[in-house]
């Protein structure tokens, strides 16, 4: 049996209880937060034996694997310290908020010789799956652009209030959703970016921004926009994907998925991927930690991500 120690029991732990309890070999044994009432949920759910100190448990407890689901300004520290004491470690995207950071993790693990995996999903979402399918197999051409538009309320009264601090997130909406984006226009292309324009908005009253535009090129020539606005609930998220034969659009967050060629006329396709994609993840990392493979989304992988947005940043002088 795997155990397994949860850091930080906050909403998106939810999702990380769901599938460990869908496994036969790997349970959620300890879990660690500072907030009573978030700590006894997991506990109820999972029987963990509870921690209020992620270093005590660390200390205390002979660990398979932790799972880091911390505000974005503890993910370094957290990685670092599971590492020394010889824990692989699973983090919630993004991997770190800034390059250095990353860079940091990743040596501490391969100095302690633990897995590191990082929590960007979008090769587990169904619609995307399909989508690389209908790709790869040529019916519609070449992939020569990518673009993709997300409209939410960012600063809903639901959003802890650490996300909206760029000292303790990192940065605003291109930090937190656009590090899904770029993990679908890395996924999609089997490429990494090698060209970087961007502009944000910083939201009045606040120090992070509502609202980020970017333009890229992938090293296999695709180009990329990115449209990101936190400002209205409109509901309207889209990934249209546009080759020399047809178009295909992925909505729905992700499972939904529909083409059309020369013609113009869109068809549904089906999506028959019914396991959520943070379940798929898991099992995914569950698989290599018992086989020794080296993890599908590594560090090295996280640390791209973050370096396309670290770039951005710098360039408006964020």
């Amino acid at each position: 049996m795997i155990k397994v120690g949860l850091i930080g029991c906050g909403k998106i732990s939810a999702d990380h209880v769901s599938a460990f309890e869908k496994l036969e070999d790997a349970k959620i044994v300890v879990a660690c937060d500072l907030n009573e009432e978030n700590l006894s949920a997991v506990v109820e759910k999972t029987g963990a034996k509870a921690y209020k100190d992620y270093k005590e448990m660390l200390s205390e407890e002979k660990l398979d694997l932790a799972v880091i689901t911390l505000p974005h300004f503890l993910h370094c520290e957290a990685t670092c310290a599971a590492a020394e004491h010889g824990v692989n470690v699973f983090i919630e995207k993004p991997m770190g908020m800034s390059v250095s950071e990353c860079e940091k993790m990743i040596d501490v693990c391969e100095k302690n010789n633990v897995m590191l995996w990082v929590g960007d999903p979008q090769r587990y979402h169904g619609g995307n799956i399909v989508a690389k399918e209908l790709i790869n197999s040529g019916e519609y051409g070449e992939l020569i652009a990518i673009s993709e538009t997300r409209c939410t309320n960012y600063f809903a009264g639901w959003r802890p209030k650490w996300f909206l601090s760029k000292k303790t997130s990192g940065g605003g909406i291109l930090m937190n959703l656009g590090s899904h984006t770029i993990d679908r226009m890395k996924y999609l292309t089997d490429s990494d970016f090698c060209e970087i324009h961007g502009k944000i908005h910083i939201r009045e009253g606040y120090d992070i921004e509502d609202t980020a535009q970017v333009l890229g090129v992938m090293e296999n020539g695709v180009s990329v926009s990115i449209n990101l606005s936190g400002n209205a609930e409109s509901g309207h998220y889209a990934t249209y994907l546009y080759l020399t034969g047809g178009e295909i659009r992925i909505t729905a967050y992700c499972s939904r998925v529909s083409a059309c060629k020369a013609d113009g006329v869109f068809k549904d396709i089906d999506v028959p991927y019914e396991e959520s994609a943070m379940n798929a993840q898991i099992v995914d990392v569950i698989q290599a930690l018992k086989s020794g493979e080296k993890p599908t989304v590594s560090g090295e992988y996280g640390k791209e991500v973050i370096r396309v947005i670290e770039h951005i940043y710098k360039e408006v002088k964020f």
